[in-house]
């Protein structure tokens, strides 16, 4: 499962999710259990190279292209895989969470009532312009 981790952390999340499913619909049940490894590629070319590297490999896999907010191909999902072609998957990392580029920027703070008092009290004469 490979998704890109230049769009916002919870759109990653919705992207794994869209692939999965998709992989699901399209190829057969493991006979044996397997695991979901999720990997982070930086952006869109690199998801697009990954996916040609492994198809090439003869590794079928699902694609999902984000029809909202422009994103275009976000993520793919493989066939089950064992054994061998594990390897394929060596040069890619592990996704973290940690590499998300926020979009939106870090949360805004909740303030206490008697906080914005204070803040609205103080003289903010020095950040007018000349």
């Amino acid at each position: 499962m490979l998704v890109r981790t230049d769009i916002a952390l919870e759109q990653q999340i919705v992207q794994v999710g869209h692939a999965c499913l998709e992989a699901g619909r399209r190829f057969d049940w493991p006979d044996t259990p397997c695991n979901l490894v999720v990997l982070g590629v930086a952006n869109v070319s690199d998801l697009r190279a990954a996916i040609e590297r492994v198809q090439l490999a003869e590794v079928r896999v699902a694609l999902f292209y984000e029809p909202d907010h422009q994103l275009g191909l976000t993520a793919a999902c493989t066939e089950p895989i064992s054994g061998a072609f594990r390897r394929l998957f060596r040069r890619f990392a592990l996704w973290n969470g940690q590499d998300v580029i926020f979009i939106r920027g870090p949360p805004h703070p909740v303030f206490r009532k008697s906080q914005l008092t204070n803040v609205c009290s103080m003289d903010w004469s020095y950040m007018r312009r000349s």
